[in-house]
């Protein structure tokens, strides 16, 4: 493998400064074949991807450690090297979009930038992925043009399936033990333990690229869905036709995307009461159309109760949702709640709450009619000790 080291290395640098715009910097390099014969392994360490113009002090990806399986005879005889698995440890993203849609990750090199002799090479390397896997990585997306921001952490992901192929019959596995969430000042979802199987069939054509969902479920911390619909990648746009399942969810689980509940003796919680969530997305997705959607949240004649608690929460209805046609202007998007009522024994709360043209002139009216003995909470909800 010593023969080859020192070439790989070389190849791998002049790919990545041939088709991208940013710096790649490497520590260590390693190249052994024993454990994976008869493939090779090459082993990148301390990989760093750095941006250049409006990003070049932020680091896009920041890789402990890179591990492709390489073909032997490719390597040997010198022709383009086939890589069939890719292994990435302890990344760092940083995802970054500027106000005006820039964005770091659009680092591709077009062809309008490339020299003569770019062009007229082909590449160092062929992919002929049939497994890749990312370990341990931390994720953020920082979207400045449409005031989004995504942190996760500790996210683990693999996939399996011929890649080669125009049509991949494709599985996928994603856990993070926390995901949050956070858009327009809003957030919605705060720290959200995540767990993901995915199968996907995909269909990749000259001009457009296809993704139907087969069997999936996807964990909130403890709720439970699966998504039915493809979304696919066109030359100027996406679309889109996704619709979420939750039929089989329960209120308790519900409960545990909400931090107050699920942080606090969530395991020895008892809840009952009817619940129906259910929405989809549909339509196109550009620069500056968004896909429509309608989501609901009804929840009926629920309680919940703590065993080392005397009080029992009863009677909570709710009736929520979201809705937009679809297309250029988020003005028309709608945010209800029609009703929210609670019983706390004598404590009561009832609200609405109604949200319109959030972009440009915020409309909004709520109403909140409680009747609630602040200090009687403690019979009710866990309290952290110096909490009343």
């Amino acid at each position: 493998p010593v023969l080859f080291k020192d070439q790989i290395k070389d190849l791998v640098i002049e790919e990545v400064n041939k088709s991208l715009n940013a710096e790649l910097s490497l520590g260590d390099f390693d190249l052994t074949f024993i454990s994976t014969f008869p493939n090779m392994t090459i082993e990148l360490m301390d990989a760093k991807l750095q941006g250049e113009n409006d990003f070049q002090n932020v680091t896009l990806a920041n890789l402990k450690s890179v591990r492709a399986h390489v073909g032997f005879w490719s390597v040997v005889m010198g022709d383009q090297i086939e890589i069939d698995e890719v292994h990435v440890t302890n990344p760092v993203f940083n995802v970054k979009i500027l106000q005006d849609g820039t964005a770091n990750y659009d680092i591709i090199k077009p062809d309008s930038l490339k020299t003569d002799q770019e062009l007229e090479e082909p590449s160092n390397f062929k992919l002929s992925l049939k497994q890749y896997s990312i370990s341990n990585a931390k994720v953020t997306y920082d979207d400045l043009a449409s005031n989004i921001y995504t942190e996760i952490a500790n996210l683990n992901h693999e996939g399996t399936g011929d890649l080669t192929a125009d049509i991949i019959d494709f599985e996928t596995t994603t856990t993070m033990d926390k995901l949050s969430y956070r858009m327009d000042g809003i957030s919605y979802l705060t720290e959200v333990k995540t767990d993901a199987r995915i199968n996907l069939l995909m269909e990749f054509s000259e001009n457009s690229s296809k993704f139907t969902l087969k069997e999936n479920q996807i964990t909130l911390n403890e709720i439970k869905f699966s998504l039915d619909g493809f979304y696919e990648i066109l030359e100027d746009h996406d679309n889109m036709d996704l619709k979420m399942d939750a039929s089989k969810a329960t209120f308790k689980e519900f409960l545990s995307l909400i931090p107050a509940f699920y942080h606090s003796g969530y395991e020895g919680m008892v809840s009952s009461g009817s619940m129906s969530i259910d929405g989809f997305v549909i339509g196109k997705l550009d620069n500056t159309t968004l896909p429509g959607w309608d989501f609901n949240l009804k929840v009926n004649n629920a309680s919940v109760n703590y065993p080392d608690l005397p009080g029992k929460i009863n009677n909570i209805q709710i009736d929520a949702g979201s809705v937009y046609s679809g297309g250029d202007n988020l003005n028309d998007m709608t945010v209800d709640v029609k009703r929210f009522h609670a019983n706390f024994s004598k404590n009561t709360i009832d609200a609405t709450l109604s949200l319109r043209q959030l972009l440009s002139d915020p409309f909004i009216e709520s109403k909140i009619l409680a009747n609630v003995n602040l200090g009687t909470l403690k019979d009710f909800i866990p309290m952290e000790k110096g909490e009343s």
